[in-house]
């Protein structure tokens, strides 16, 4: 009798940010990581994401059971989309500097625990969101946060000018009238900022929607209505890093459908996607991804 078919793929550049390393693992590193979790000895390093997506994909097709993604939030969410809808699970070995999905998974981000998770852990099926025909896993989000994301994100090339860029982007936006179309109704608003949440976490480990669940089959959908710019950008240092601050003046609403336009074009994006502007729809894919979570063994993981 065989057992389970496993790769790990690993991007070695994992946890730079601007160029600069925020952490470093090496292969004898990772090696002893892939012991801990006991996913044997296929590793392949990847240097771009087309490799790391080629990989994922060959190994469906050969049909692993297990691909395990060891990087940060763009290596899972790469190697992710590969697997939707096949019978191959994900795990995570999280070696990035914020790993979004992961908090939301309630996977530790030490690699060393989250290793032991994907040895003792159980088979989870997640929800995961579409937007112009391409999936995201954390958020999609329209106004004011789309347009500095959009800023922000170029720090990743080593444009140290993003910070500047980014609160220059916020500064300068202006809201439009916006329509907001749910499976069971149409909203109407002058907000400043929309964000169409799979999971609790985007950006900068923001707690955008704290109340969202993986496996729900819904978005939660936040309207950020009645804030001036400045408590908006309070708001959004406050819940940074995975904190999280009530703030009474957004609404949420759950749909697995949401279509935003505007009087003028409002930027958007999903996850680090950019989308253009509106109008733009999303929808759910109902436990479109298995993925190894923390937890007793319901299901095998591989």
């Amino acid at each position: 009798m065989t057992g389970p078919r496993i790769r790990v793929i690993w991007n070695p550049a994992a946890g730079t940010k601007g160029g600069v390393r925020a952490n470093h693992v090496d292969e004898g590193q990772i090696r002893a990581l892939m012991a801990r979790a006991r996913v044997g000895s296929e590793l392949v390093p990847t240097a771009s994401s087309a490799e790391a997506r080629a990989q994922a994909g060959d190994a469906v097709s050969r049909g692993y059971d297990l691909v395990v993604a060891a990087g940060g939030d763009g290596t899972v969410s790469t190697v992710a989309e590969a697997l939707l809808g096949t019978e191959t699970t994900l795990g995570i070995l999280p070696l990035g500097s914020v790993m979004n999905i992961v908090r939301s998974l309630g996977i530790p981000r030490e690699p060393e625990l989250a290793a032991d998770a994907i040895a003792t852990g159980r088979v989870a099926r997640i929800d995961v969101g579409d937007a112009a025909g391409r999936p995201f896993f954390e958020a999609g989000s329209v106004g004011m946060n789309a347009a500095m994301f959009r800023e922000a994100h170029r720090i990743d090339a080593g444009d140290w000018s993003s910070p500047i860029r980014t609160m220059w982007a916020a500064l300068r936006y202006r809201p439009a009238r916006i329509s907001i179309d749910l499976e069971d109704r149409r909203l109407r608003t002058r907000a400043l900022m929309i964000t169409v949440s799979n999971g609790p976490y985007a950006g900068a480990g923001l707690t955008v929607a704290p109340g969202a669940r993986l496996d729900d089959g819904r978005f939660d959908v936040r309207v950020f209505r009645r804030f001036s710019k400045v408590r908006l950008l309070r708001h959004l240092a406050s819940i940074a890093f995975g904190r999280y601050r009530y703030a009474p003046e957004v609404d949420t609403y759950r749909s697995r459908f949401v279509r935003v336009e505007s009087a003028h074009p409002l930027p958007a994006r999903a996850d680090s996607r950019d989308l253009g502007t509106t109008p733009v729809e999303f929808v759910t894919r109902p436990r479109a991804l298995r993925v190894v979570v923390p937890g007793s063994r319901a299901e095998p993981a591989r």
